[in-house]
């Protein structure tokens, strides 16, 4: 005999069975992805903490863990050894480091102008490099932006002995300038003038607003990665792009979501942060372009540079070495 609250018992378990076929089945393809800043959480990583937050990545299957850095170079030996899928890297840093062998490329230009400045007191009466001539300047040895300001002072006819060197670690740099303590400091503009202006007024000269072409920062993968799961990298360069362009347009939403994640940074540097930040997204031969897109011009310059100044070996006439752009098109 038919038993109603038999059949809408039955009907109940197979919709909770089907349930939770549906919802193990959907969790079983999110896919889990470890990425690596070049530095400590700072607005400009603004797009990437938004995109964790805010569902970017998930929309894509993936649950994105990012990271905290210590240099390019820590990020770039992550990679190598597998510990990461993704870096956040200086693309000049990253060209530097394939030419000695890392077996590593750049899958998209985060940030195609570059955004290294030289950062000084504002009362300090600069207005052009050449006013920089006698100061002292606090740098990190050997870091990429100590051997390359150099280059940067050479392309204005200066020559790179212009200023006294302040020797530091680079956790110290800006610090060590912010008290007062050296004339000139070189470190990235987006990241460092908000931070320094909470202690001391500056003003910068960036170096791509006196033309010097070098791209800034760059995500990259393994080689390896990038041929086993193309499809992956582009579901999270998607994501992040698309973060990316909402977060221009609407700033106060991705420090919202910043802020959330990394609940110790200060919301007002955050948002300067990543207002400065979003000004570097293309250079003056990628703005016609998606954003991610690497120039071939530009990392032409790049290359001849690096050569010459960055410590880069062997030949630069083959870029893809270097990059790729399969992941962005460009018709111009």
């Amino acid at each position: 005999m038919f038993n109603p609250r038999s059949s809408r018992n039955l009907l109940s378990t197979v919709l909770l069975l089907g349930a939770s076929f549906f919802c193990d089945a959907v969790f079983a393809q999110v896919r889990e992805m470890r990425m690596r800043l070049d530095w400590v959480p700072s607005g400009i990583y603004a797009a990437l903490y938004q995109a964790q937050q805010n569902g970017y990545y998930a929309r894509e299957g993936l649950n994105v863990t990012i990271l905290p850095g210590k240099g390019s170079n820590i990020t770039m030996d992550g990679l190598a050894a597998g510990d990461i899928d993704i870096g956040f890297v200086s693309c000049w840093g990253l060209a530097v480091g394939v030419s000695k062998g890392r077996d590593l490329v750049s899958v998209a230009t985060y940030t195609g102008k570059n955004g290294f400045a030289f950062i000084f007191g504002s009362d300090a009466g600069v207005k052009t490099l050449g006013d920089l001539s006698g100061k002292s300047i606090v740098v990190t040895p050997g870091s990429f932006e100590t051997l390359l300001y150099p280059a940067v002072l050479a392309s204005q006819g200066l020559p790179g002995n212009l200023m006294r060197q302040v020797n530091v670690d680079a956790a110290q740099k800006v610090p060590t300038f912010a008290r007062g303590q050296a004339d000139v400091v070189v470190t990235h503009n987006a990241y460092g003038v908000p931070l320094i202006q909470q202690q001391r007024q500056a003003s910068s000269i960036t170096w791509g607003s006196v033309g010097f072409v070098l791209p800034d920062y760059c995500l990259a993968v393994t080689r390896q990665q990038l041929a086993k799961e193309p499809q992956l990298v582009e579901k999270f360069l998607r994501a992040s792009y698309a973060s990316a362009k909402d977060a221009a347009t609407n700033p106060s939403d991705a420090v919202a979501a910043t802020i959330k994640l990394e609940p110790l940074l200060d919301r007002s540097i955050t948002e300067k942060q990543w207002r400065l930040m979003t000004e570097l997204f293309y250079s003056d031969d990628s703005k016609s372009c998606p954003h991610g897109w690497h120039s071939p011009s530009d990392w032409s310059k790049a290359l001849e540079t690096l050569k010459k100044y960055g410590g880069l070996e062997g030949s630069i006439t083959d870029h893809g070495k270097f990059y790729t752009n399969q992941f962005f098109n460009c018709k111009r």
